[in-house]
C-alpha cells in the first residue's frame, strides 16, 4: 500500500469517526424531523440497509471473487444471523443504527491499520485486528463519554460492549470471510 493509498484509507476513517460522533448532539432532532414527515418506520430503514449489504457481500463473494468454498458462505451466514439477532433486539432505532454503525467502523479501522507500518511500531506488535479492536473500544468510549454530557442521551457502559459486539462481529467478517485465503 503506498502513501497515497494510506492517506486515503485513512482519511476515510476520520470522516467516518467524525460523522458518528458529530451527529450524536444532532440526532434527536433529525429523528424529530424524520418522524414528522415520513411516515414508513426507521427500524425498517435498519432492516432494508442490512438486507442490502447482506446481498452485496454475497454478490462480491459469488461474482467478483468467485467464491467457492461453503465454510466461506456459512461463515458468513452465521455471523450475520448473530448480528441480524443483536439488531433485531435492540428496543430503539437509533440503538439499530448505533449498532450497525460500529460494524462499518471496523471495516474502516481495520482497513486503515492492516498495513500501517508506524502504529505496529508504535504499539510493539503487528496484528492488525487487535489494533482495529483498540480503535472500537477507545472510539466508543469517546462516544459514551460525550452522549453522558448530551441532553436527552445517555452514556453507558452496557452501550460500549454492544458497540464492542458490533465491531468484533465486523472484525470477525473480515477475517473469515472476506480476507479469508486458503490455508
Amino acid at each position: 500500500m503506498d502513501l497515497k493509498e494510506k492517506g486515503r484509507v485513512w482519511l476515510s476513517l476520520g470522516i467516518y469517526t467524525l460523522l458518528m460522533l458529530v451527529t450524536r448532539p444532532i440526532m434527536p432532532l433529525l429523528l424529530k424531523i424524520y418522524y414528522e414527515n415520513l411516515s414508513f418506520p426507521l427500524s425498517s430503514v435498519c432492516y432494508i440497509i442490512s438486507i442490502i449489504v447482506f446481498f452485496t457481500i454475497i454478490g462480491y463473494l459469488a461474482f467478483v471473487r468467485k467464491e467457492c468454498r461453503a465454510s466461506v458462505y456459512g461463515w458468513f451466514f452465521v455471523l450475520s444471523s448473530i448480528y441480524a439477532l443483536l439488531i433485531f433486539r435492540q428496543k430503539l432505532p437509533a440503538e439499530k443504527f448505533h449498532f450497525f454503525e460500529y460494524g462499518l467502523f471496523s471495516y474502516f479501522s481495520h482497513n486503515a491499520v492492516k498495513e500501517n507500518d508506524i502504529i505496529a511500531r508504535l504499539l510493539k506488535f503487528k496484528n492488525s485486528y487487535v489494533i482495529a479492536f483498540i480503535l472500537i473500544l477507545v472510539i466508543s468510549l469517546i462516544d459514551e463519554f460525550i452522549q453522558y454530557f448530551l441532553p436527552n442521551r445517555v452514556g453507558d457502559l452496557r452501550d460500549v460492549f454492544l458497540n464492542i459486539i458490533s465491531g468484533v462481529l465486523g472484525l470477525m467478517v473480515i477475517g473469515l470471510v472476506l480476507r479469508r485465503h486458503e490455508g
